[in-house]
């Protein structure tokens, strides 16, 4: 689990609840005790039979708080979305949280590499890869969960995942936010079977949430399809200027976010050369004999803490400045995907 800093200030690793990471061995995934309980409960929810949305009901009514709480109370993690705010947000689960845990291999004692890459070098954006690419390592840790439980679960989850009884494709599934709250919108049908798609986090907690709204999926797939046909006709009409149109919308924003992104390049890079002249006159002087076995240990404790903070920042920074000269880029490759298309009449599914 690797330690992250953010404006330079560190942020403890975020471990997945449940575990906690062992102060006398670096890296190494521990039994929690205070936390434990609740993934243990949560695989029994679901081995009884329970989806994802029951259990966050579940455990909601029965106040049992998210992870990410968990987190802040003990790493100072995000801490920043629980003040000011209700009791009530600690409670209040996500259906891909719940779903994510029960689909964790690291709660069967197991750790699997490689499950997302990178889009590009260029790109932040990560792609989940094929199952046959990735890399188990078994018995890492202690598990929370037995393989007859685990196995179980997967069942109910697997039998879940059935295709709909009309065959048609679930070509938005895992595309759609709520516009008020930020969560994920699921798909669910009305009594005469069309087809809609309502807010997860009001399905899971009510209106104390998000608010009762939803979306038909005749409207959605007309407004879509429109919106690819009139772009595909723009970009044929003139592509120069809708190039320029995409890049001009953010341009003013971007020019601000490289300057200051640049300022704080330029000031961490100062600092960790600083730090290298302060090592080596710290050298100097305990050779000397100026300075002490127990002030140098001291001394280069903070000095090395400090350049980490400095090294992941100078790293996250140099990632964001690289992600903004290619924004061009990933504009004329959208022109150039489009262009691809002579007409577009209807959505498909990408898998």
């Amino acid at each position: 689990m690797k330690a992250k800093f953010k404006n330079g200030e560190y942020i403890a690793p975020v471990v997945p609840i449940g575990y906690k990471i062992n102060p006398a061995e670096k890296n190494r995934l521990v039994v929690d005790e205070e936390t434990k309980w609740i993934v243990e409960k949560i695989f029994a929810l679901a081995a009884h039979g329970y989806g994802a949305n029951k259990i966050c009901r579940t455990l909601a009514a029965e106040k049992v708080p998210i992870p990410a709480w968990w987190a802040s109370q003990k790493n100072g993690y995000k801490t920043n979305i629980f003040e000011g705010q209700p009791e009530g947000k600690k409670y209040l689960w996500n259906i891909v949280t719940v779903s994510k845990i029960l689909q964790n291999e690291i709660y069967l004692g197991n750790t699997v590499h490689y499950q997302i890459q990178k889009l590009s070098y260029k790109s932040k954006k990560n792609i989940k890869r094929p199952k046959e690419d990735w890399m188990r390592i078994e018995n890492t840790h202690e598990p929370l969960v037995d393989r007859e439980t685990w196995d179980l679960v997967q069942g109910h989850i697997n039998s879940r995942k059935r295709s709909r009884k009309d065959d048609e494709p679930q070509i938005f599934a895992g595309l759609l936010k709520c516009g008020e709250c930020g969560w994920s919108l699921s798909a669910a049908n009305t009594k005469n079977k069309s087809r809609y798609y309502r807010c997860t986090q009001y399905s899971a907690h009510g209106k104390e949430a998000c608010s009762l709204h939803f979306i038909t999926y005749n409207l959605l797939y007309a407004f879509v399809l429109g919106r690819l046909q009139y772009w595909l006709m723009a970009v044929k009409e003139n592509e120069d200027a809708i190039l320029e149109r995409l890049l001009q919308s953010s341009k003013k924003q971007r020019k601000s976010e490289n300057a200051r992104d640049e300022k704080e390049l330029k000031k961490a890079q100062k600092r960790r050369q600083e730090l290298n002249n302060l090592f080596a006159k710290m050298y100097e002087d305990r050779v000397k004999g100026l300075l002490d076995e127990e002030n140098y240990s001291m001394l280069s404790v903070k000095y090395r803490t400090e350049q980490q903070q400095l090294d992941e920042i100078i790293k996250t920074v140099s990632a964001r400045l690289e992600d903004a000269k290619a924004e061009t880029d990933d504009a004329k490759q959208w022109v150039d995907l489009i262009q691809k298309y002579s007409a577009i009449d209807e959505l498909t599914a990408l898998f």
